[in-house]
Protein backbone atom coordinates (compact mmCIF):
# COMPACT_ATOMS: atom_id res chain seq x y z
CA UNK A 1 0.00 0.00 0.00
CA UNK A 2 1.21 3.47 -0.77
CA UNK A 3 -0.76 6.04 1.17
CA UNK A 4 1.82 8.74 0.65
CA UNK A 5 1.54 12.31 -0.54
CA UNK A 6 5.09 13.07 0.66
CA UNK A 7 8.39 13.02 -1.24
CA UNK A 8 10.33 9.81 -1.67
CA UNK A 9 10.79 7.76 1.48
CA UNK A 10 13.74 8.55 3.68
CA UNK A 11 16.56 6.02 3.73
CA UNK A 12 16.80 3.59 6.63
CA UNK A 13 18.81 4.40 9.73
CA UNK A 14 21.43 1.88 8.55
CA UNK A 15 21.69 3.69 5.22
CA UNK A 16 22.02 7.05 6.93
CA UNK A 17 24.83 5.71 9.10
CA UNK A 18 26.60 4.63 5.91
CA UNK A 19 26.18 8.17 4.54
CA UNK A 20 27.59 9.59 7.75
CA UNK A 21 30.55 7.20 7.76
CA UNK A 22 31.31 8.03 4.12
CA UNK A 23 30.96 11.73 5.04
CA UNK A 24 28.33 12.19 2.35
CA UNK A 25 26.42 14.19 4.95
CA UNK A 26 27.07 15.45 8.46
CA UNK A 27 25.27 14.59 11.65
CA UNK A 28 24.28 18.23 11.97
CA UNK A 29 22.56 18.02 8.59
CA UNK A 30 20.81 14.80 9.55
CA UNK A 31 19.61 16.10 12.91
CA UNK A 32 18.38 19.35 11.36
CA UNK A 33 16.61 17.42 8.60
CA UNK A 34 14.92 15.08 11.09
CA UNK A 35 13.81 17.92 13.36
CA UNK A 36 12.47 19.79 10.34
CA UNK A 37 10.41 16.79 9.23
CA UNK A 38 9.09 16.27 12.75
CA UNK A 39 8.08 19.92 13.02
CA UNK A 40 6.38 19.80 9.63
CA UNK A 41 3.91 17.14 10.83
CA UNK A 42 3.68 17.57 14.58
CA UNK A 43 1.02 20.31 14.60
CA UNK A 44 -1.44 17.75 13.22
CA UNK A 45 -0.04 14.66 14.90
CA UNK A 46 0.75 15.98 18.39
CA UNK A 47 3.36 13.25 18.73
CA UNK A 48 6.25 15.19 20.35
CA UNK A 49 6.09 16.24 24.00
CA UNK A 50 9.68 17.42 24.65
CA UNK A 51 12.70 18.44 22.61
CA UNK A 52 15.85 20.51 22.88
CA UNK A 53 16.95 21.39 19.32
CA UNK A 54 19.93 23.50 20.40
CA UNK A 55 21.32 20.69 22.54
CA UNK A 56 20.67 18.10 19.82
CA UNK A 57 22.54 20.16 17.23
CA UNK A 58 25.41 20.72 19.67
CA UNK A 59 25.62 16.95 20.19
CA UNK A 60 25.56 16.47 16.42
CA UNK A 61 28.54 18.82 16.07
CA UNK A 62 30.39 16.75 18.66
CA UNK A 63 29.58 13.60 16.70
CA UNK A 64 30.92 15.16 13.51
CA UNK A 65 34.11 16.14 15.33
CA UNK A 66 34.56 12.59 16.63
CA UNK A 67 34.11 11.17 13.14
CA UNK A 68 36.66 13.65 11.76
CA UNK A 69 39.09 12.45 14.44
CA UNK A 70 38.62 8.86 13.28
CA UNK A 71 36.42 7.67 16.14
CA UNK A 72 33.95 4.90 15.32
CA UNK A 73 30.78 4.09 17.23
CA UNK A 74 27.85 1.99 16.01
CA UNK A 75 25.30 4.84 16.11
CA UNK A 76 27.56 7.86 15.90
CA UNK A 77 25.51 10.94 15.01
CA UNK A 78 22.19 9.10 14.49
CA UNK A 79 19.08 10.96 15.77
CA UNK A 80 16.61 8.83 17.73
CA UNK A 81 13.26 9.58 19.36
CA UNK A 82 12.12 7.85 22.54
CA UNK A 83 8.86 7.24 24.38
CA UNK A 84 8.11 9.64 27.22
CA UNK A 85 7.83 6.82 29.76
CA UNK A 86 11.58 6.07 29.41
CA UNK A 87 13.97 8.34 31.31
CA UNK A 88 16.30 10.57 29.31
CA UNK A 89 18.55 13.09 31.03
CA UNK A 90 18.03 16.64 29.82
CA UNK A 91 14.29 16.20 29.25
CA UNK A 92 11.31 16.37 31.52
CA UNK A 93 9.94 12.82 31.47
CA UNK A 94 6.26 12.81 32.35
CA UNK A 95 5.03 9.38 31.31
CA UNK A 96 1.91 11.24 30.23
CA UNK A 97 1.03 12.24 33.78
CA UNK A 98 0.77 15.41 35.84
CA UNK A 99 2.35 13.37 38.64
CA UNK A 100 5.69 13.80 36.83
CA UNK A 101 5.19 17.09 35.00
CA UNK A 102 8.44 18.48 36.47
CA UNK A 103 10.41 15.24 36.75
CA UNK A 104 13.96 15.53 35.39
CA UNK A 105 15.71 12.15 35.56
CA UNK A 106 19.08 10.63 34.88
CA UNK A 107 19.36 8.41 31.82
CA UNK A 108 17.64 5.05 31.80
CA UNK A 109 19.88 2.08 31.01
CA UNK A 110 18.66 2.05 27.41
CA UNK A 111 19.16 5.81 26.95
CA UNK A 112 22.68 5.57 28.39
CA UNK A 113 23.53 2.71 26.02
CA UNK A 114 22.24 4.61 23.01
CA UNK A 115 24.31 7.66 23.95
CA UNK A 116 27.39 5.51 24.56
CA UNK A 117 26.93 4.13 21.04
CA UNK A 118 26.92 7.69 19.67
CA UNK A 119 23.17 8.26 19.20
CA UNK A 120 21.55 11.65 19.70
CA UNK A 121 18.24 11.51 21.60
CA UNK A 122 16.39 14.39 20.00
CA UNK A 123 12.82 14.19 21.33
CA UNK A 124 10.38 12.47 23.67
CA UNK A 125 7.17 11.13 22.17
CA UNK A 126 3.63 11.07 23.51
CA UNK A 127 2.05 8.16 25.38
CA UNK A 128 -1.09 7.61 27.44
CA UNK A 129 -0.86 8.23 31.17
CA UNK A 130 1.05 5.48 32.95
CA UNK A 131 1.35 3.70 29.56
CA UNK A 132 -2.07 2.25 30.27
CA UNK A 133 -4.12 2.51 27.08
CA UNK A 134 -4.19 1.56 23.41
CA UNK A 135 -5.21 5.18 22.72
CA UNK A 136 -2.37 7.70 23.01
CA UNK A 137 -4.12 10.51 24.85
CA UNK A 138 -3.54 12.07 28.25
CA UNK A 139 -4.58 15.05 30.36
CA UNK A 140 -1.22 16.81 30.18
CA UNK A 141 -0.42 16.77 26.43
CA UNK A 142 -3.60 15.59 24.73
CA UNK A 143 -4.23 13.22 21.86
CA UNK A 144 -1.89 11.89 19.18
CA UNK A 145 -3.41 11.36 15.72
CA UNK A 146 -2.82 8.85 12.94
CA UNK A 147 -1.10 10.51 9.96
CA UNK A 148 -3.22 8.62 7.42
CA UNK A 149 -6.46 9.83 8.98
CA UNK A 150 -6.43 12.25 11.90
CA UNK A 151 -9.77 10.90 13.13
CA UNK A 152 -8.07 7.58 13.91
CA UNK A 153 -5.66 6.55 16.66
CA UNK A 154 -2.07 5.44 16.01
CA UNK A 155 -2.55 3.09 18.96
CA UNK A 156 -0.74 2.92 22.24
CA UNK A 157 0.93 3.07 24.40
CA UNK A 158 3.89 3.96 22.17
CA UNK A 159 1.59 5.90 19.86
CA UNK A 160 3.76 8.99 19.45
CA UNK A 161 6.57 6.89 18.01
CA UNK A 162 4.18 5.01 15.76
CA UNK A 163 2.68 8.21 14.37
CA UNK A 164 6.06 9.84 13.65
CA UNK A 165 7.43 6.71 11.99
CA UNK A 166 4.29 6.32 9.90
CA UNK A 167 4.67 9.92 8.75
CA UNK A 168 8.30 9.26 7.75
CA UNK A 169 9.37 11.95 10.20
CA UNK A 170 11.69 10.04 12.53
CA UNK A 171 14.26 7.42 11.57
CA UNK A 172 13.99 5.04 14.50
CA UNK A 173 12.44 5.11 17.95
CA UNK A 174 12.38 3.35 21.31
CA UNK A 175 9.15 2.01 22.77
CA UNK A 176 8.02 -0.12 25.66
CA UNK A 177 5.64 -3.07 25.31
CA UNK A 178 3.65 -4.62 28.14
CA UNK A 179 0.38 -5.73 26.62
CA UNK A 180 1.14 -4.72 23.03
CA UNK A 181 2.44 -1.16 23.30
CA UNK A 182 5.06 -1.61 20.56
CA UNK A 183 3.16 -4.16 18.51
CA UNK A 184 -0.23 -2.41 18.29
CA UNK A 185 1.12 0.99 17.08
CA UNK A 186 3.37 -0.80 14.58
CA UNK A 187 0.35 -2.72 13.28
CA UNK A 188 -1.92 0.32 13.16
CA UNK A 189 0.70 2.56 11.56
CA UNK A 190 2.19 0.23 8.95
CA UNK A 191 5.63 0.30 10.57
CA UNK A 192 7.84 -2.36 12.16
CA UNK A 193 8.73 -3.12 15.75
CA UNK A 194 9.89 -5.88 18.03
CA UNK A 195 8.99 -6.79 21.57
CA UNK A 196 12.09 -8.73 22.68
CA UNK A 197 12.17 -11.78 24.93
CA UNK A 198 11.62 -10.83 28.55
CA UNK A 199 15.11 -10.35 29.98
CA UNK A 200 16.70 -9.32 26.69
CA UNK A 201 16.68 -5.55 27.41
CA UNK A 202 16.72 -3.98 30.89
CA UNK A 203 13.78 -1.73 31.67
CA UNK A 204 15.69 0.21 34.35
CA UNK A 205 14.54 3.83 34.22
CA UNK A 206 11.11 3.24 32.70
CA UNK A 207 7.84 4.25 34.33
CA UNK A 208 5.82 2.79 35.89
CA UNK A 209 8.40 0.64 37.64
CA UNK A 210 7.02 -2.87 37.46
CA UNK A 211 9.57 -5.49 38.45
CA UNK A 212 8.45 -5.56 42.10
CA UNK A 213 4.74 -5.59 41.23
CA UNK A 214 2.28 -8.06 39.76
CA UNK A 215 3.51 -6.98 36.31
CA UNK A 216 6.73 -8.90 37.06
CA UNK A 217 8.64 -9.15 33.75
CA UNK A 218 5.76 -8.21 31.44
CA UNK A 219 7.24 -4.84 30.42
CA UNK A 220 9.85 -4.94 27.62
CA UNK A 221 11.73 -2.05 26.01
CA UNK A 222 12.38 -2.47 22.29
CA UNK A 223 13.01 -0.65 19.02
CA UNK A 224 10.45 0.64 16.51
CA UNK A 225 11.35 1.63 12.96
CA UNK A 226 10.29 1.86 9.34
CA UNK A 227 12.67 -0.86 8.15
CA UNK A 228 13.48 -4.24 9.68
CA UNK A 229 17.25 -3.84 9.40
CA UNK A 230 17.03 -0.92 11.81
CA UNK A 231 15.39 -3.10 14.47
CA UNK A 232 18.42 -5.40 14.45
CA UNK A 233 20.76 -2.43 14.57
CA UNK A 234 19.18 -0.89 17.67
CA UNK A 235 18.46 -4.17 19.46
CA UNK A 236 22.14 -5.08 19.34
CA UNK A 237 22.99 -1.84 21.18
CA UNK A 238 20.39 -1.94 23.95
CA UNK A 239 20.52 -5.66 24.81
CA UNK A 240 22.23 -7.27 27.78
CA UNK A 241 21.97 -7.16 31.59
CA UNK A 242 22.66 -4.03 33.60
CA UNK A 243 22.67 -5.97 36.92
CA UNK A 244 19.88 -3.71 38.16
CA UNK A 245 16.86 -5.14 36.40
CA UNK A 246 16.52 -8.56 38.09
CA UNK A 247 15.04 -10.16 34.99
CA UNK A 248 17.70 -9.03 32.50
CA UNK A 249 20.07 -11.88 31.64
CA UNK A 250 23.23 -12.36 29.54
CA UNK A 251 21.94 -14.06 26.40
CA UNK A 252 23.86 -13.58 23.14
CA UNK A 253 21.91 -12.28 20.16
CA UNK A 254 21.80 -14.60 17.17
CA UNK A 255 22.73 -13.47 13.66
CA UNK A 256 19.89 -12.80 11.22
CA UNK A 257 22.18 -13.86 8.37
CA UNK A 258 22.43 -17.38 9.81
CA UNK A 259 18.69 -18.05 9.34
CA UNK A 260 17.74 -20.18 6.33
CA UNK A 261 14.05 -19.64 5.61
CA UNK A 262 13.88 -22.98 3.80
CA UNK A 263 14.61 -24.80 7.06
CA UNK A 264 11.90 -23.08 9.10
CA UNK A 265 8.74 -24.69 10.44
CA UNK A 266 5.94 -22.12 10.42
CA UNK A 267 2.62 -22.48 12.23
CA UNK A 268 -0.13 -19.95 11.67
CA UNK A 269 -3.68 -19.14 12.71
CA UNK A 270 -6.12 -16.26 12.26
CA UNK A 271 -8.45 -16.97 15.22
CA UNK A 272 -7.37 -17.50 18.81
CA UNK A 273 -10.77 -18.62 20.05
CA UNK A 274 -11.81 -15.24 21.48
CA UNK A 275 -12.90 -12.50 19.05
CA UNK A 276 -12.89 -13.14 15.31
CA UNK A 277 -10.77 -10.86 13.15
CA UNK A 278 -11.85 -8.99 10.02
CA UNK A 279 -11.70 -10.69 6.63
CA UNK A 280 -8.86 -8.36 5.63
CA UNK A 281 -6.90 -9.31 8.75
CA UNK A 282 -7.19 -12.98 7.81
CA UNK A 283 -5.97 -12.11 4.32
CA UNK A 284 -2.95 -10.30 5.83
CA UNK A 285 -2.04 -13.50 7.70
CA UNK A 286 -2.48 -15.48 4.47
CA UNK A 287 -0.28 -12.99 2.61
CA UNK A 288 2.51 -13.56 5.10
CA UNK A 289 2.17 -17.33 5.07
CA UNK A 290 2.12 -17.56 1.26
CA UNK A 291 5.25 -15.41 1.05
CA UNK A 292 7.09 -17.73 3.45
CA UNK A 293 5.85 -20.83 1.66
CA UNK A 294 7.12 -19.38 -1.61
CA UNK A 295 10.53 -18.97 0.05
CA UNK A 296 10.54 -22.69 0.88
CA UNK A 297 9.45 -22.67 4.52
CA UNK A 298 7.34 -25.55 5.81
CA UNK A 299 3.92 -24.04 6.58
CA UNK A 300 1.09 -25.50 8.67
CA UNK A 301 -2.25 -24.05 9.75
CA UNK A 302 -2.63 -24.79 13.44
CA UNK A 303 -5.21 -24.68 16.18
CA UNK A 304 -3.61 -22.75 19.03
CA UNK A 305 -4.01 -23.82 22.66
CA UNK A 306 -6.74 -22.29 24.78
CA UNK A 307 -5.65 -18.66 25.01
CA UNK A 308 -8.94 -17.34 26.39
CA UNK A 309 -7.41 -16.48 29.78
CA UNK A 310 -4.59 -14.31 28.41
CA UNK A 311 -6.29 -10.94 28.91
CA UNK A 312 -7.65 -11.93 32.31
CA UNK A 313 -4.26 -13.16 33.52
CA UNK A 314 -2.49 -10.05 32.21
CA UNK A 315 -4.79 -7.56 33.90
CA UNK A 316 -5.29 -9.60 37.07
CA UNK A 317 -1.53 -9.69 37.62
CA UNK A 318 -1.25 -5.96 36.91
CA UNK A 319 -4.01 -5.10 39.38
CA UNK A 320 -3.32 -7.71 42.02
CA UNK A 321 -2.53 -5.04 44.64
CA UNK A 322 -5.86 -3.32 44.08
CA UNK A 323 -4.07 -0.40 42.44
CA UNK A 324 -2.06 0.50 45.54
CA UNK A 325 1.21 1.18 43.65
CA UNK A 326 -0.62 3.04 40.90
CA UNK A 327 -2.39 5.37 43.33
CA UNK A 328 0.91 6.07 45.14
CA UNK A 329 2.69 6.84 41.86
CA UNK A 330 -0.07 9.25 40.82
CA UNK A 331 -0.49 11.21 44.05
CA UNK A 332 0.83 14.40 42.47
CA UNK A 333 -1.92 14.46 39.84
CA UNK A 334 -4.54 15.84 42.23
CA UNK A 335 -7.25 14.18 40.18
CA UNK A 336 -6.09 15.53 36.80
CA UNK A 337 -6.56 12.46 34.63
CA UNK A 338 -7.90 11.70 31.18
CA UNK A 339 -11.43 10.31 31.54
CA UNK A 340 -10.49 6.93 30.11
CA UNK A 341 -7.63 6.56 32.55
CA UNK A 342 -9.85 7.67 35.42
CA UNK A 343 -12.29 4.92 34.42
CA UNK A 344 -9.43 2.42 34.65
CA UNK A 345 -8.47 3.73 38.08
CA UNK A 346 -12.06 3.46 39.26
CA UNK A 347 -12.15 -0.13 38.02
CA UNK A 348 -9.55 -1.48 40.46
CA UNK A 349 -10.90 -4.07 42.86
CA UNK A 350 -9.59 -5.01 46.28
CA UNK A 351 -6.03 -6.23 46.70
CA UNK A 352 -5.77 -10.00 46.57
CA UNK A 353 -4.96 -11.83 49.80
CA UNK A 354 -1.51 -13.37 49.57
CA UNK A 355 -2.71 -16.98 49.07
CA UNK A 356 -4.93 -15.80 46.21
CA UNK A 357 -2.03 -13.92 44.64
CA UNK A 358 0.11 -17.06 44.80
CA UNK A 359 -2.70 -18.94 43.05
CA UNK A 360 -2.85 -16.23 40.36
CA UNK A 361 0.91 -16.34 39.98
CA UNK A 362 0.63 -20.08 39.43
CA UNK A 363 -1.91 -19.50 36.64
CA UNK A 364 0.45 -16.92 35.12
CA UNK A 365 3.33 -19.41 34.96
CA UNK A 366 1.06 -22.23 33.78
CA UNK A 367 -0.09 -20.02 30.90
CA UNK A 368 3.50 -19.10 30.04
CA UNK A 369 4.51 -22.76 30.05
CA UNK A 370 1.57 -23.72 27.83
CA UNK A 371 2.38 -20.99 25.33
CA UNK A 372 6.08 -21.76 25.19
CA UNK A 373 5.38 -25.45 24.69
CA UNK A 374 3.07 -24.54 21.81
CA UNK A 375 5.65 -22.24 20.24
CA UNK A 376 8.38 -24.86 20.68
CA UNK A 377 6.71 -26.96 17.97
CA UNK A 378 7.65 -24.31 15.39
CA UNK A 379 10.45 -21.92 14.56
CA UNK A 380 7.87 -19.22 13.81
CA UNK A 381 4.21 -18.65 14.57
CA UNK A 382 2.27 -16.12 12.46
CA UNK A 383 -1.00 -14.62 13.74
CA UNK A 384 -2.97 -11.34 13.88
CA UNK A 385 -1.96 -8.43 16.09
CA UNK A 386 -5.54 -7.50 16.85
CA UNK A 387 -8.90 -7.81 15.12
CA UNK A 388 -8.65 -5.02 12.55
CA UNK A 389 -7.04 -1.71 11.56
CA UNK A 390 -6.64 1.47 13.57
CA UNK A 391 -10.08 2.49 14.87
CA UNK A 392 -11.37 6.01 15.30
CA UNK A 393 -10.36 7.78 18.49
CA UNK A 394 -11.95 6.42 21.66
CA UNK A 395 -13.61 3.54 19.86
CA UNK A 396 -12.75 -0.16 20.20
CA UNK A 397 -11.17 -2.34 17.51
CA UNK A 398 -13.11 -4.25 14.89
CA UNK A 399 -15.73 -6.63 16.32
CA UNK A 400 -16.01 -5.05 19.77
CA UNK A 401 -19.05 -3.13 21.03
CA UNK A 402 -18.46 0.39 22.32
CA UNK A 403 -19.64 -0.51 25.83
CA UNK A 404 -16.97 -3.22 25.94
CA UNK A 405 -14.14 -0.89 24.96
CA UNK A 406 -12.26 -0.98 28.28
CA UNK A 407 -12.35 -4.78 28.47
CA UNK A 408 -9.60 -4.84 25.82
CA UNK A 409 -10.74 -8.28 24.65
CA UNK A 410 -9.66 -7.67 21.03
CA UNK A 411 -6.06 -7.44 22.26
CA UNK A 412 -6.03 -11.02 23.53
CA UNK A 413 -3.84 -11.76 20.48
CA UNK A 414 -1.03 -9.61 21.91
CA UNK A 415 -1.69 -10.35 25.58
CA UNK A 416 -1.08 -14.07 25.01
CA UNK A 417 2.50 -13.49 23.86
CA UNK A 418 3.13 -10.85 26.52
CA UNK A 419 2.38 -13.46 29.17
CA UNK A 420 4.44 -16.00 27.19
CA UNK A 421 7.40 -13.63 27.32
CA UNK A 422 8.71 -14.54 23.86
CA UNK A 423 10.01 -12.26 21.08
CA UNK A 424 7.47 -10.89 18.61
CA UNK A 425 8.10 -8.75 15.53
CA UNK A 426 5.39 -6.91 13.59
CA UNK A 427 5.53 -6.05 9.87
CA UNK A 428 2.91 -4.69 7.42
CA UNK A 429 1.09 -7.44 5.51
CA UNK A 430 -2.18 -5.95 4.23
CA UNK A 431 -4.71 -3.15 4.48
CA UNK A 432 -8.32 -2.41 5.35
CA UNK A 433 -10.28 0.76 4.65
CA UNK A 434 -7.11 2.51 3.51
CA UNK A 435 -5.26 1.70 6.73
CA UNK A 436 -2.39 -0.76 7.17
CA UNK A 437 -2.56 -4.17 8.83
CA UNK A 438 0.39 -5.98 10.36
CA UNK A 439 1.02 -9.52 11.55
CA UNK A 440 2.80 -10.90 14.60
CA UNK A 441 5.91 -13.00 13.94
CA UNK A 442 6.58 -15.04 17.07
CA UNK A 443 9.75 -17.02 17.67
CA UNK A 444 11.04 -19.12 20.54
CA UNK A 445 12.53 -17.39 23.57
CA UNK A 446 15.79 -15.55 22.85
CA UNK A 447 15.48 -16.30 19.13
CA UNK A 448 14.88 -12.70 18.07
CA UNK A 449 17.13 -13.19 15.05
CA UNK A 450 14.73 -15.79 13.65
CA UNK A 451 11.73 -13.49 14.04
CA UNK A 452 13.68 -10.61 12.48
CA UNK A 453 14.90 -12.75 9.59
CA UNK A 454 11.32 -13.68 8.76
CA UNK A 455 10.25 -10.06 9.18
CA UNK A 456 12.88 -9.09 6.62
CA UNK A 457 11.60 -11.65 4.13
CA UNK A 458 8.02 -10.44 4.54
CA UNK A 459 9.17 -6.85 4.20
CA UNK A 460 10.76 -7.63 0.84
CA UNK A 461 7.94 -9.90 -0.36
CA UNK A 462 4.94 -7.78 0.69
CA UNK A 463 6.30 -4.29 0.10
CA UNK A 464 7.02 -3.29 3.68
CA UNK A 465 6.70 0.25 4.97
CA UNK A 466 4.97 3.01 3.02
CA UNK A 467 4.48 6.50 4.48
CA UNK A 468 0.97 7.07 5.85
CA UNK A 469 0.53 10.77 5.16
CA UNK A 470 -2.89 11.15 3.58
CA UNK A 471 -4.19 13.08 6.59
CA UNK A 472 -1.33 15.59 6.71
Amino acid sequence: MNNSSSPDKLPSACEYLEKLNKKDMSSVELVEQTLSRIHSVNDKLNAIVAENPEQSIAEAKEADDKRQQGQTLPLLGLPITIKDSIDVEGFVCTGGSFARENYKPKDSTVAARLRAAGAILIAKTNCPEYSSSYETDNAIFGRTNHPANLDHTPGGSTGGEGALLAADATLVGIGLDGGGSIRVPSHYCGTVGIRPTVGRVPDTGSWPETRDTGYRDLMCIGPMARYVEDLSLILSVISGPDWIDPYAVPAPLGNVQDVDIKNLRVGYYDFDGTIAVSKETSIAVENAVKALEKEGASVEKVTPPDMSEATMVFFSMAGADGGDRTWKDLQGCNGRHHKQFQDLLDGFGDALPLPNFFDLQGRFFEFRTMMRQFIDNYDIVICPVTTGPAPKHMTPPYGVAQEEYLQYAAFNYVHAYAVAGVPVSVVPAGEQDGLPLGVQIISQAFQEHVSLAVAGVLERSLGGYSPQTAGL
